[in-house]
């Protein structure tokens, strides 16, 4: 199991050519699709990645027939990971919300990043990577134990 976050996700949706690290997030979501591998994330990764793709829209990085594509494309897939198991959506609760302080002030992360890092600290066990493009989040991740991909190295 790998968990993912928003960072990571929203590559598949990119152009390999604009977008390090795109082919590798495309296999890995790709294995999961064959069963092959299972992805956790907390549930803010699907607003994440729309708010993400609006972004890229506003800024001229993606056209606004691409955005509808790509919009619908991701939910498609996350509806069926989600429905074949292969993606596990955390919920944000105010466990969370309370448990993520400490993170903050110790790393330096925004609250999304934070609730990120506590999801994945929370399934250790039972991941072997966390994939993520975000250096902060990374060197964060790290320093909390856990083993980093960065699918742009």
């Amino acid at each position: 199991m790998r968990y993912i976050d928003s960072s990571a996700f929203v590559k598949c949706y990119s152009d390999e050519a604009a977008e390090k690290g795109v082919g590798k997030v495309r296999e890995i979501i790709g294995e999961a699709q064959k069963g092959s591998n299972t992805l956790v994330s907390s549930v803010i990764m699907v607003g994440e990645v729309i708010s993400a793709l609006d972004k890229w829209v506003r800024k001229k990085l993606l056209t606004a027939e691409r955005f509808d594509e790509a919009l619908s494309e991701f939910s498609k897939d996350v509806k069926v990971l989600v429905e074949h198991n292969s993606l596990l959506l955390e919920d944000v609760t105010s466990v969370n919300i309370t448990s993520i302080v400490d993170y903050i002030v110790k790393h330096h992360l925004p609250v999304n990043d934070a609730i990120h890092l506590y999801t994945a600290l929370v399934n250790k066990d039972k991941i072997d990577a966390f994939m993520s493009s975000d250096k902060n989040l990374n060197t964060a991740a790290k320093a909390e134990g856990l083993t980093v991909l960065n699918p742009e190295d």
